[in-house]
């Protein structure tokens, strides 16, 4: 697979190109006489045994583009998997395989706060990926793009980004639970009346630079959700304090251990 892109004089096209004869199949039919909410328009053509996808993002910007400029939130974590939620469901309603799609960031466009997805009719065979190993690669897109001192989105990546790794996993699910803690962390912190948090400027620290920061008040301009009420993953997101963040890698293992000793 080949991407390709091109400024016409009045618009922005990608050009996808495969080694695969091109076949005018159910697909293209489907994705040419259907409006898609989150499909990004394309035409297909055949030349000297190959097939040319050419899709049409109009004035969207691409994630890589958009998250290039500006940090990524909690805000559009959640926005996002909720609409790729809902594009697998619109695209198996007309009996489209979610294996066709193009998942990554340089293909998925965004245009006030709606995404849209390439959908490859020559499928698995033109980009040799299933969804769900692209969508566990976009997980790891998600770390690097967060806005690290985001507690929420931080815990909202790790539960992605650990799930996801399974052959098979229900994103549904891991979203439905994400949000039954997060709502559960609202009543008790409204219950016990809890104004604490962590600062705006995070980092992993030693446990005893922790227990001297512990002892250390923090003002209130700089106070976040405290970490100890974010459920289970609560005590390994304790480590985050006073500084920029550390590496991803040491929180996932921080969690991950603490959830092999059965101490969570």
């Amino acid at each position: 697979m080949k991407i390709i892109y091109e400024n016409e004089w009045d618009r922005s096209v990608v050009h996808v190109d495969v080694e695969l004869p091109y076949t005018e199949d159910y697909q293209m039919q489907m994705l040419r006489h259907n409006d898609f909410k989150f499909l990004v328009k394309v035409a297909g053509i055949g030349r000297e045994g190959k097939s040319r996808y050419t899709f049409y993002p109009g004035n969207a910007l691409s994630m890589e583009k958009m998250y290039s400029l500006k940090e990524m939130k909690r805000e559009d974590l959640e926005n996002f998997t909720e609409q790729f939620m809902e594009m697998i469901d619109e695209i198996k309603g007309h009996l489209l395989d979610p294996d066709n799609l193009i998942l990554i960031p340089e293909l998925v466009f965004s245009e006030k706060g709606n995404y849209k997805f390439c959908y490859l009719p020559a499928g698995e065979q033109g980009n040799g990926r299933k969804l769900c190993a692209m969508f566990h690669e976009m997980t790891e897109y998600f770390v690097k793009r967060l806005d690290y001192r985001d507690t929420e989105g931080i815990l909202l990546a790790y539960r992605l980004h650990k799930e996801s790794h399974r052959d098979n996993f229900d994103l549904r699910k891991i979203i439905d639970e994400y949000q039954e803690e997060k709502e559960a962390v609202k009543e008790e912190k409204k219950s016990l009346g809890v104004q604490r948090g962590i600062p705006d400027t995070a980092v992993f620290c030693s446990d005893e630079d922790e227990e001297k920061q512990e002892e250390e008040m923090v003002s209130p301009d700089m106070v976040r959700e405290d970490p100890c009420y974010f459920g289970k993953l609560g005590k390994a997101v304790k480590k985050l304090k006073y500084g920029r963040w550390g590496r991803w890698g040491e929180l996932i293992t921080e969690i991950d251990g603490q959830e092999a000793g059965g101490h969570l």
